[in-house]
Formats: C-alpha cells, sequence, structure tokens
C-alpha cells in the first residue's frame, strides 16, 4: 500500500508543479507589468483548482458569511501541508498577498514568483521585521488582503494547533483590518508535513465570519489570538473528536 501511496505522491508533485510551469509565463507577465497584478487572483485560483483535480481531491467548501470584495482582510489558516497555499486560493475570492518564510524565496521555479507577489519573512530580524510590517499594511491600504499561517511553520502534529505567533494580529491593528479564521480541515490527512506519500480524502474548507480589529490596540493582541484560535480549533474538533479526547 505505501508504494502505491508513494506514487500517488509523485503525481501529485509533478501535477503541482505541472500547472505552475504551465501559468509561470502568465505569472512573469504580471511581476513585470505590475498593473495587471488583478489577473493573479484567476492565475492562482487555475492553479489551485488544477491541482486537486488532477490529483482526483473533491473540494468541499463552506462559507459562514459572503465577505466584501471591496474590503480587505488578514486570514489566518491553520497549516500542515505544502497544499495549504492553493488549498487557501479555492476559499478566498480575492487576490491575496501571503506572508512565507524567506526560504521559500530561494525554491526553484517556486522561489522567484514568491518574493515577487507575496512578501517574505526573515525571522530574528528586528529590522526586516519591521519592513515586513510596513510591506504587509501598504498592500492592505493598496486594495490586496493578506494571507497569514500564525503557527509559523508546518505543524507536524496535527490536527491539534501549535501556539499562533503574533505577526498577523499586529498587522490588522496596525492595519484597522478585520481577521478572518479560515481552517483547512483535512490538508493535514491528504498531504501531511514530511510525510513521504499522499492520501486520498476530500478536502474540507471553512471560512469563517471576519472579527473587527476597529479601535483595538496591540494590548488586545492575546485575546484576539486566542479568539481566532479557538474559532479554528472548533471546526478540528467537529472533524476530530477523537484526537481531543
Amino acid at each position: 500500500m505505501k508504494f502505491f501511496l508513494k506514487l500517488y505522491l509523485i503525481w501529485g508533485v509533478s501535477m503541482f508543479v505541472l500547472g505552475l510551469i504551465i501559468l509561470y509565463p502568465l505569472f512573469a507577465l504580471v511581476i513585470w507589468f505590475p498593473k495587471l497584478m488583478p489577473l493573479t487572483y484567476f492565475l492562482n485560483k487555475i492553479w489551485a483548482y488544477f491541482t486537486y483535480i488532477m490529483i482526483l481531491i473533491p473540494i468541499k467548501k463552506e462559507k459562514k458569511v459572503r465577505l466584501s470584495k471591496k474590503e480587505q482582510y488578514v486570514f489566518v489558516a491553520n497549516h500542515t501541508s505544502f497544499l495549504d497555499i492553493p488549498a487557501t486560493q479555492l476559499i478566498i475570492d480575492q487576490f491575496v498577498v501571503f506572508l512565507g518564510k524567506r526560504s521559500l524565496a530561494k525554491a526553484p521555479i517556486f522561489g522567484w514568483m514568491f518574493r515577487n507577489l507575496h512578501i517574505c519573512v526573515d525571522r530574528g530580524n528586528p529590522e526586516k521585521t519591521e519592513e515586513m510590517f510596513r510591506k504587509s499594511i501598504n498592500k492592505l491600504n493598496n486594495g490586496y488582503s493578506l494571507g497569514v499561517f500564525p503557527e509559523g511553520t508546518q505543524n507536524r502534529t496535527p490536527p491539534n494547533l501549535k501556539g499562533f505567533k503574533d505577526g498577523a494580529y499586529i498587522i490588522a491593528i496596525r492595519a484597522q483590518k478585520p481577521i478572518v479564521p479560515v481552517t483547512i480541515v483535512s490538508n493535514w490527512k491528504i498531504w501531511p508535513a514530511l510525510r513521504p506519500y499522499l492520501c486520498w480524502t476530500p478536502l474540507r474548507l471553512v471560512q469563517h465570519e471576519p472579527i473587527s480589529t476597529e479601535g483595538l490596540t496591540l494590548e488586545d493582541i492575546p485575546q484576539l489570538r486566542q479568539k481566532t484560535e479557538e474559532i479554528i480549533e472548533r471546526e478540528l474538533i467537529k472533524y476530530y473528536p477523537e484526537k481531543y479526547n
């Protein structure tokens, strides 16, 4: 069985990369001509749907509320798989600039695109961190939403959450933009972090109601962080109660 799951992984990774290669000239065009940036929304959607369709994974989405396409949000999601970025593109109906580790910018093929379309996080460097905050707030003020995985890295013990870091909440409060929790319910079963195989199971995504940050200050971060953790975790408990007993 493991042999076939490894073959499935090879197929899945190949489709993930193939979709990116096919669309790469269009991503490059957007990078070279910034006025075309809104097209990135459609390119990301195509890439995400291509990936999941080609690995024969059904997609099940639930939106607690319809969000305004004229508003900008800070989307925060749990993080357990390399497939989490395309997964979020399937449920978020606007172009999202992601915060990601600087190491992503060095990845073959994907790296050049990521560092030119998204924002790299250089942990442990206060000056770079403040620069990242400024870039993020600038993106929000210029009409783009932000995507953050506040666990900081792929969780190795899903579905239980790791502690969330403060970055997303600092940005949302400083920009006075709503936070929207997103629960990626099942990517940890499809392609678990560091596991050398791919498993078939439906992808489940839940987009929760936005949480206003209007009038909040940095002193409110602990309560805001706890609230988003509880919202995301409540959905995970709903599907995996045995993991929390």
